[in-house]
């Protein structure tokens, strides 16, 4: 699907953000620090074969599709079983805006061994009437509710018409329920989000918004709620509504102790060229939101690779994470030219009132793509891709991923490489960012250490141009 999910041209809109008023010194990897170096305990393919290899007859553009292209991997952390972990990603991407549908997959023994499974009433492909599936979402809650959230399109229209869906699990993502439809098919629903409640059963929350790349227009980020398990969804509700010469989008919807949600989203301004994130807060589930504060702006750059001319991955997408403590990170993109680069941390201790802001230490190229979580214990940590290996003049653009984690709330960090490199231009979608628009990071609910997903290319992918991977990092060996 086109960059910006299922909208062309808006990747470069907020693609870089975020410099938050009050820079905070990071410590660099070998400065103080608590407890040992983290390390990767399971690298391994998640997505393998297409269950989609004969394609989708009847779904418009089935034949754009691309047979084992995988995209925009989510992860989820069951809190009532620690060892059940799901992930989430597209499926089949094609140039077309066709995904022929998501997958969920599922592990029962800490990510170890997986089963796939798909979304029933999603698309074409699994008994639907959507031609694609797109933006998936998993979040488990603390009654072991396990929860989906996509898009489901009609390609008929351009842009596409697309309803927000979602899905339950309650054994762990083996087996899901046909998608309930969570917003009526409108032209511009996107970048949805779903979040469980960690402490009321049978509670979720699922976000996204609604844009159109043709301003001026209105355009909003809206918020339904379940509270019956995902049988059925409240009405929408306006979360923000910016300029009609500006778009919310990536909205992430976070539980506060105490029960305030905190929706952290990214915003657009055509007019001013700025990019900035925004925090709202509700003090009522949902039913109203106060008004969003700025966590921080900056001008959006224009990031090419300078040996072919095509656009950099730089979506924009911001990440966002609650601790234990209440304490809330938002992770972002802030490299400024394609050969120097920045991974910036946001932190609130307030709820999302204030916010000062910090940049991860040794990120020496162009990065991308930064995903945060914070585990049981309160470590912060952060994935991300970086062009530090890639060597100008070859035939590869060379990405790895890395993982850096705080253990004091951010003043230092340590750093460890996670995979690759992978080579970009074997992706055969530049405009999807190479990779899509977002990949997963999970905190363990128990114990230390997080689960990842993210996508790769050639030379580690196997079934197609890109596979999903999962990878454990934990301290000590």
């Amino acid at each position: 699907m086109r960059s910006r999910s299922f909208l062309a041209g808006s990747a470069l809109l907020v693609s870089v953000l975020l410099l938050a008023s009050t820079p905070v010194p990071a410590v660099a990897g070998g400065g103080p620090h608590k407890g040992g170096p983290y390390k990767v305990k399971g690298l391994r393919v998640v997505s393998g074969p297409s269950p989609f290899a004969g394609g989708c007859p009847g779904a418009r553009f089935d034949d754009q599709a691309i047979t084992g292209h995988e995209l925009e991997p989510a992860i989820t952390v069951n809190p009532a079983n620690p060892r059940n972990i799901v992930a989430a990603w597209k499926q089949d991407v094609g140039s077309a805006n066709q995904t022929r549908s998501d997958l969920v997959a599922s592990s029962l023994d800490g990510g170890k061994t997986w089963t796939r499974r798909t979304i029933p009433g999603l698309t074409v492909c699994t008994g639907g009437s959507a031609d694609a599936g797109s933006d998936p979402w998993v979040a488990a809650g603390g009654d072991g509710i396990v929860y989906f959230s996509g898009l489901a399109a009609d390609l008929s229209t351009d842009p596409p018409t697309t309803a927000v869906v979602a899905s339950r699990s309650g054994n762990g993502g083996r087996s899901w329920r046909r998608v309930t439809t969570v917003a009526a098919p409108l032209q511009g629903n996107e970048t949805d989000s779903v979040t469980a409640s960690p402490t009321l059963a049978g509670h979720a929350y699922v976000a996204w918004a609604n844009f159109v790349v043709n301003p001026p227009r209105t355009n909003t980020l809206e918020f339904s709620r379940t509270t019956d398990g995902g049988a059925t969804w409240s009405p929408s509700v306006l979360v923000d509504q910016p300029g009609p010469f500006q778009i919310d989008q990536a909205p992430r919807i976070l539980v506060l102790p105490g029960g305030t949600l905190l929706a952290v989203f990214a915003r657009g301004d055509f007019e001013t060229g700025l990019g900035s994130i925004h925090a709202a807060r509700s003090l009522d589930e949902g039913r109203t939101w106060l008004p969003a504060v700025e966590i921080g702006s900056k001008p959006i750059p224009d990031v090419v690779d300078p040996e072919t001319g095509l656009a950099l991955p730089s979506p924009g997408f911001p990440s966002a994470a609650v601790a234990p403590d209440g304490s809330v990170y938002v992770a972002f993109e802030d490299s400024r030219s394609p050969t120097s680069g920045a991974v910036g941390v946001a932190s609130s201790r307030d709820g999302g009132r204030t916010w000062t802001s910090t940049t991860l230490p040794g990120v020496t190229a162009f990065a991308f793509e930064p995903a945060i979580a914070v585990d049981a214990h309160g470590t912060v940590g952060v994935t991300w891709y970086d062009l530090r290996n890639d060597r100008p003049g070859d035939d590869a653009l060379s990405a790895d991923v890395w993982f850096a984690n705080s253990q004091d709330r951010g003043r230092s960090w340590r750093q460890t490489h996670v995979a690759g490199p992978t080579n970009l231009r074997t992706a055969p979608l530049p405009a999807h960012n190479f990779v899509g628009e977002y990949q997963g990071l999970a905190g363990l609910a128990r114990g230390r250490g997080f689960a990842a997903v993210f996508t790769l290319a050639a030379p580690q992918a196997k079934d197609g141009p890109t596979d999903i991977f999962f990878a454990r990092i934990g301290p000590g060996r």
